[in-house]
């Protein structure tokens, strides 16, 4: 119906099918609210505010004679340019300040204060003395009708439309009394059902003014009519009375206050009607909408419908892309209900969005297969026996495998060299000894055991139990050379075994008693030998073997010491540099003309910059390393000072430096001028990635655009080749922040997806670029793995094999700092979810895999013997997976926020496992250098890392958010470029003046602060009254501080403001004010707690991204998510090694064959693969690499099929880097491993494995 109007509240559409011959010029949005809320606004009024107080009948007031308007008593009589000019911007707060002077003025001169409108949120006709324009009369609605009706008919004229003007919206609660509200809220929120107005009514020059008349409808007119671009003049308004007499209130000029309400609204407005006929035009065509289709093609159809348009084109452009998804998501219930207004339930619901957006429904609850009040936690039998002992225990519950999920497992754990399922070892293995024949005969390469070092050694090794073993007195090691002194002793220098009690898996339960980890600790330049007399045993090591070895011990990983990183066995590793035959190379090949580098340039500064390297030169003698400098694109072409901080400038500049200004490598890559940066090179320097448009020529300093890369840079990879991608499962995936961020490093595509939260997996496939590829599964892991262990596998529950990454995020409560009690069911509940991620990569084996977690998961170091991180490493490399963690703050990937999180990556055998992220921005001002857990040699497991210069600052709350428009109290609830710059609910007046009387300067100022002062001893000693300490919970009585509410305590930090110039506090799951861990959750200079997106801006969240449900779900989703930064920091290091392997094991081939779109040139790739030399700070030298030798099968069945011969004669050259630590001290056999220097060669080449 061509100009059709929504009606949902009123009945038939025909009653609203009216004509209009005058358009209304609307301002933009972002000119209106800009100027009409300008930032710096004074603190709204306190409750003691008067107002008038309306009766609840439509008759409305009487006529109340005033004599002008009076601000309530609360607000200041006058307004400093401090408080109406923003410090931070120069977008002043629309406010008129006249005063007089009593010299130049009578005393009946009045004094007037005009109040800026963005700190009305009351009507001021709802105020005492309030006057009408032109001082017409007040009426109620039923004496304005007839007064109208009366003239009317004396002209012998009939109406239907009444003019509306100068009026005011609000509702009235009593937590909300009279407050304004938008009209996009009336029947689409709780609590909003009843809403009033106040203005003017007319009908020519015949004018009214009314009080409090309620709304129950909004029609609205021109819809299902693409001729009619608009419905700004086609809005009206009923009341019960008008909708009785079949009048409508058509809405004219708001009044000034309700300005910033009404001009946003009109934008919603107009989206609806968009919005309705779009779905109109596809029902027509027979085609379902999906919110999919609002990520484009619903642009391209407006424009095609409507862009010759004014109106159209004003409102086009008021949003920034054409990607509509989060303002349709955004105001859902506004469209919803339009949407029923116009078409019939059967038309409106043919579209899936209802599904997706609305119901979520769109993917169905798979039902519990375990119906009991509190569910156990699915886990195979072996990820049972290693984690029964914990205090969730039993909570755990095993399933038996089917037979069809059994014969994919088995076959799968031949195919990636893992260990096969079998029962844990129960007792300590006995071990042998040897006679003195034996030990008389002893070779290098042979494995031999000596009692541990005792206390009196002074070794900083505490001998400690682990959970079932108890023989822990002996150490191990591969002998490498045998001496004999002047007194015929033969003393040996060994590479030292380390057993699972010496690494992370401290003292919890490691399932196998017979294995070592050969390590990268060498005795050879310790003067403490281990003598012949010493030796205990002789021992049988099966290299590359199993838990059901024949042999006394196996060994088929590298324990990598100082980076606590577990790899697969090498050949090259069972010799140290000190015995290996291979000649040394020099440390200054590793340094390649053409590859871009980290330099710290300046040493007074913290910033490192990124440069091209040239050559090696001498200087007076010396080596120094010449480089090109690449420029900051922002800071050099005055043309590009909004340019991305990673964007460079190929310059003519260069610099000499010396070796220890090289901090590292980074990656450069060329695009062209005007091209769409892609991703991950558009997350601003996350990932340690570059990128260069522009050359500058010398002569002048002009930046001018490159038409190719420079032929002697050596680029980064390009994330727009095809690429064999790793499968992925995002378990526990949330809204989708850490999957899509693992996706966009570039090597990992997610198939599957589970998490129990309908609202959060909806919005997960509400970001889906191609949801057809991914399939959710909505409910338990446990349902998940109960269904994969049973061999129902379906589309949403992949088949054993399919899987080749694993991901996941599980639930941090059980863990965290913010839990008071972590023994509670639901808490050992979400601590056994641990388990059931290992017993999903127990079941599925995949090739890669994550797990993030707060740092609570580990320990301290009184109850290591409950540490759940330590059971889960021991469970990952009892499987045989090389494995590692990493200790992250958010903040260091490009993250606004600090978050510090712990990450366990794995891979499996002969695969390259990821390296860490390398830290690119720098810590805020007084960062700590925590450490978490400990080992037995004293050390933390992980420590805080403090790099001397990182190439980018640290990016503060401000900065995150220095694009977002001021939102004040955010009542208005609309932000058109921003849709979720909202609040996460309606501040209530109580709220509101507790939040005003919160100083904005100092910054960060919080409850505690204002009442205790600043040294926090005594209550009243800040800036804050007693009237109002009044506001808060407790009593301003601080005669005992104890007794009150330990949020209302000095060192709470409820009510608190965020730094604009620090990090923003930790985004949890709810914004809790009067929270005493984590209450600083206030704008640093509105008065209200951060919006929606600002809590998305410190996550991550890319603008375009979707959150679905209503702003607290939102919020919620935020909370739950793994920062994004953090999140494309570990994929780019995950697509790192996921090439290296493929590199490596030359399976281009192979990739090529499953299809053209697998197929992928590696040439631009640069890979840094992984060897260990075993080295002692003396004598250290780099070497070359040896070589891989690794069985195809599993070790019972066949013997190395490569030499290290072979191997060496078809290796390459590897330039190393040497890290060297203080020796330890002498007397002790086996020093601290802070006496070690490890080698990390660039470059070499391993023998592929069968399949990867």
């Amino acid at each position: 119906m061509e100009g059709g109007v929504s009606s949902q509240d009123t009945g038939t559409q025909e009653l609203f099918a009216f004509t209009t011959t005058s358009t209304t010029t609307i301002r933009s949005w972002r000119a209106t609210v800009v100027n009409l809320n300008g930032t710096g606004c004074p603190s709204t009024p306190s409750p003691g505010s008067k107002s008038v107080q309306h009766t609840g009948s439509t008759e409305g007031s009487v006529d109340q004679p005033t004599s002008e308007f009076a601000s309530p008593a609360s607000l200041p009589s006058t307004i400093k340019d401090s408080e109406t000019t923003n410090s931070l911007s120069n977008s002043p707060c629309r406010s008129i300040i006249r005063s007089t002077s009593t010299k130049s003025c009578s005393s009946t001169t009045p004094l007037s204060v005009d109040v800026p409108e963005c700190v009305l949120v009351v009507p001021k006709s709802c105020f005492e003395d309030f006057r009408p324009p032109e001082d017409m009369p007040i009426l109620s609605e039923r004496k304005a009708i007839q007064a109208l009706s009366l003239i009317t008919a004396e002209r012998g004229q009939s109406f239907s439309e009444i003019q509306l003007d100068e009026f005011a919206i609000y509702i009235d609660r009593d937590k909300f009394p009279e407050e304004m509200r938008s009209l996009h809220q009336l029947h689409t929120k709780i609590g909003h059902s009843n809403f009033y107005f106040d203005g003017i009514v007319s009908i020519g020059n015949t004018k009214f003014y009314v009080r409090r008349v309620q709304v129950v409808a909004v029609p609205i007119g021109n819809y299902n009519s693409i001729s009619k671009h608009t419905v700004r003049d086609n809005i009206w308004l009923q009341s019960p009375l008008s909708h009785k007499e079949s009048l409508f209130y058509k809405l004219g000029k708001p009044a000034k206050e309700y300005a910033r309400f009404f001009y946003p609204f009109l934008w919603v407005a107009d989206l609806a009607k968009h919005f309705v006929d779009f779905l109109c035009i596809m029902e027509e065509n027979k085609r379902s909408v999906s919110i999919h289709h609002f990520r484009s093609t619903f642009a391209v159809w407006l424009k095609e419908s409507h862009g010759r348009s004014p109106e159209f084109t004003e409102w086009l452009n008021q949003h920034p892309s054409d990607d509509y998804r989060t303002s349709i998501a955004a105001n859902i219930g506004f469209l919803h209900k339009e949407t029923l207004g116009v078409l019939d339930h059967h038309k409106a619901y043919s579209h899936s969005i209802w599904a997706e957006i609305w119901e979520f429904e769109s993917f169905k609850r798979n039902p519990p297969k375990i119906e009991m009040a509190n569910p156990p936690t699915i886990v195979t039998q072996y990820i049972y026996d290693c984690f029964k002992h914990l205090a969730f225990g039993d909570r755990l519950q095993v399933v038996p495998l089917s037979l069809k999920t059994k014969t994919l497992r088995n076959g799968l754990i031949r195919q990636r060299h893992l260990e096969f399922p079998s029962k844990l070892h129960q007792s300590t293995k006995p071990l042998s000894t040897a006679a003195k024949a034996r030990i008389a005969n002893i070779r290098p390469g042979d494995t031999i055991s000596t009692l541990r070092d005792d206390a009196a050694s002074g070794t900083l090794w505490e001998r400690e139990l682990s959970e079932g073993f108890a023989d822990v007195d002996r150490w191990f090691a591969l002998v490498q050379s045998v001496h004999v002194n002047k007194k015929g002793v033969r003393t040996f220098d060994v590479i030292w075994y380390y057993q699972p009690v010496d690494t992370l898996c401290g003292l919890m339960k490691y399932p196998w008693n017979n294995e070592l980890f050969l390590s990268d600790h060498c005795s050879c330049a310790e003067t403490s030998k281990i003598e012949e007399s010493e030796v205990l045993g002789v021992h049988d090591v099966d290299f590359w073997g199993t838990s059901t070895t024949t042999a006394e011990l196996f060994c088929r990983q590298t324990y990598l010491q100082e980076s606590r990183r577990w790899v697969t066995l090498d050949e090259s590793h069972l010799q140290c540099c000190h015995t290996s035959p291979l000649p040394l190379e020099s440390p200054s090949l590793k340094v390649k003309s053409g590859n871009t580098y980290l330099l710290h340039l300046d040493l007074k500064s913290f910033l490192s910059e990124p440069c091209e390297f040239m050559s090696l030169v001498r200087d007076g003698g010396r080596r120094v390393y010449h480089f090109r400098r690449l420029l900051r694109r922002h800071q050099v072409d005055p043309d590009a000072r909004d340019a991305r901080s990673n964007e460079l400038i190929y310059s003519e500049q260069t610099c000499k430096v010396s070796r220890d200004q090289i901090l590292g490598p980074c990656s450069v890559r060329f695009f062209r001028d005007g091209d769409k940066i892609p991703t991950p090179y558009d997350h601003d320097g996350t990932g340690n990635l570059f990128y260069i448009t522009h050359r500058q020529i010398t002569a002048d300093g002009v930046c001018v655009p490159l038409k190719k890369s420079p032929i002697s840079l050596h680029q980064g990879f390009d994330p727009l080749q095809e690429l064999q991608k790793l499968r992925g499962l995002d378990l526990f995936c949330g809204g989708g922040n850490f999957g899509r961020g693992l996706e966009d490093g570039g090597g990992i595509e997610m198939r599957w997806a589970n998490d129990y939260d309908a609202k959060a997996i909806h919005t997960y496939m509400a970001n889906v670029k191609k949801p057809e590829n991914v399939h959710p599964f909505l409910g338990s892991i446990d349902d998940l793995q109960l269904s994969a262990i049973q061999g129902q596998f379906a589309d949403n529950v992949p088949q054993i094999g399919e899987v080749d990454f694993v991901s996941g995020g599980s639930p941090c409560p059980g863990f965290s700092r913010l839990t008071n009690d972590k023994t509670t069911a639901a808490q050992r509940k979400n601590q056994s979810l641990v388990a059931a991620f290992a017993s999903i990569v127990d079941l599925y084996r995949p090739k890669y895999g994550v797990l993030e977690n707060v740092l609570g998961m580990i320990h301290k170091k009184e109850s290591r013997d409950q540490d759940v991180f330590s059971q889960l490493i021991c469970s990952l490399v009892g499987l045989g997976y090389q494995t590692q963690f990493f200790f992250l703050d958010a903040s260091s990937c490009g993250s606004p926020q600090p978050r510090s999180r712990i990450f366990v990556v794995f891979a499996a055998p002969g695969l390259e496992l990821p390296r860490k992220p390398v830290q690119t921005h720098s810590h805020p001002p007084k960062t700590r250098a925590i450490g978490i857990g400990w080992l037995p040699n004293g050390q933390h497991m992980a420590t805080r890392e403090m790099p001397a210069a990182t190439p980018f600052n640290y990016i503060s709350a401000e900065e995150a958010t220095a694009d977002l428009p001021p939102i004040h109290d955010a009542k208005p609830d609309i932000c058109i470029p921003y849709p979720d710059h909202r609040s996460v609910s309606s501040l209530t007046k109580m709220m509101r003046a507790r939040i005003s009387v919160i100083p904005v300067r100092p910054w960060g100022m919080s409850f505690a602060q204002a009442w205790y002062g600043e040294d926090k001893a005594k209550g009243g000693s800040g800036t804050m009254t007693v009237a109002e300490r009044e506001l808060f919970s407790g009593t301003s009585d601080e005669t005992d501080i104890s007794k009150q509410p330990f949020s209302m305590q000095p060192q709470s930090t409820a009510y608190g403001r965020m730094f604009p110039n620090k990090l923003f506090n930790t985004i949890t799951t709810r914004p809790t004010t009067n929270d005493a861990k984590n209450g600083r959750l206030l704008h640093w200079r509105e008065n209200r707690l951060i919006s929606v997106m600002e809590a998305r801006r410190a996550q991550g969240f890319r603008d375009e991204d979707v959150l679905l449900g209503d702003p607290l779900v939102q919020y919620r989703i935020v909370g739950n998510s793994v920062a994004r930064q953090v999140a494309v920091a570990l994929g780019v290091k995950f697509r790192e090694a996921w090439v290296a392997s493929l590199k490596r094991n030359r399976e281009l081939e192979r990739a090529s064959s499953r299809g053209a779109e697998d197929v992928y040139d590696f040439t631009e790739d640069r890979v840094d693969f992984e060897t260990v030399a075993v080295n002692n700070r003396k004598g250290a030298s780099a070497r070359q690499f040896k070589g891989l030798t690794i069985r195809t099968q599993s070790s019972r069945d066949l013997t190395p099929s490569t030499s290290v011969d072979e191997v060496r004669a078809s290796g390459r050259r590897a330039s190393t880097h040497i890290t060297q630590i203080q020796e330890a001290p002498a007397r002790n056999k086996r020093s601290r491993s802070t006496g070690l220097v490890v080698e990390i060669p660039q470059f070499s080449k391993r023998r592929k494995l069968n399949t990867i």
